[in-house]
């Protein structure tokens, strides 16, 4: 796809269209520790594997309700 990054290491807006969210959702999250990130000097990096493992978690976790 065009629109998917290529890199393992995506800035926060790659990850907003990576996982279809606002930007105003991903610092939601962020603020709240709930998504895997680091900062990189003053930018946030995600880095898409952990991405994957965080979506997988919450299905597993709604599925449990």
């Amino acid at each position: 796809m065009a629109n998917e990054p290529q890199s393992e290491l995506m800035t926060a807006e790659e990850t907003c269209r990576y996982l279809k969210i606002t930007s105003r959702t991903l610092y939601r999250y962020l603020r709240s520790r709930q998504i895997p990130a680091f900062k990189l000097g003053k930018e946030w990096r995600f880095v898409r594997s952990d991405l994957e493992q965080w979506i997988r978690n919450r299905t597993k976790a709604q599925l449990a309700s």
